[in-house]
């Protein structure tokens, strides 16, 4: 008995690591063709898909260099608050 209890040891272990094996290259392959897929071509398909060699291009690209409202807004807001804040500091260093 103890020779086939170690035949089905070393093929208990061989199960264990091959199951490993295969657990560990379902995120590789997922990763390779959905993550790192997307790329494929994409310097190619880009600017055709976004339509910027046509004859709106320039217009299209002048669309997407352009700030959106909400961020120009923001960022004023901060500039804004930048400056009392500094104004703040001034003043505290000035009484310190």
């Amino acid at each position: 008995m103890e020779g086939a209890l170690d035949i089905m040891a070393g093929v208990r272990a061989y199960f264990q690591v091959a199951y490993k094996r295969f657990v560990d290259n379902i995120p590789s392959a997922i990763d390779h063709e959905m993550v790192r897929g997307s790329e494929r071509d994409l310097i190619r398909i880009l600017p055709l898909r976004l339509g910027i060699h046509g004859p709106d291009g320039l217009a299209i690209c002048k669309e997407l260099a352009q700030e959106s409202t909400q961020v120009a807004a923001k960022r004023e807001e901060l500039s804004k608050k930048l400056e009392r804040m500094k104004a703040g500091n001034e003043e505290l260093s000035r009484i310190f």
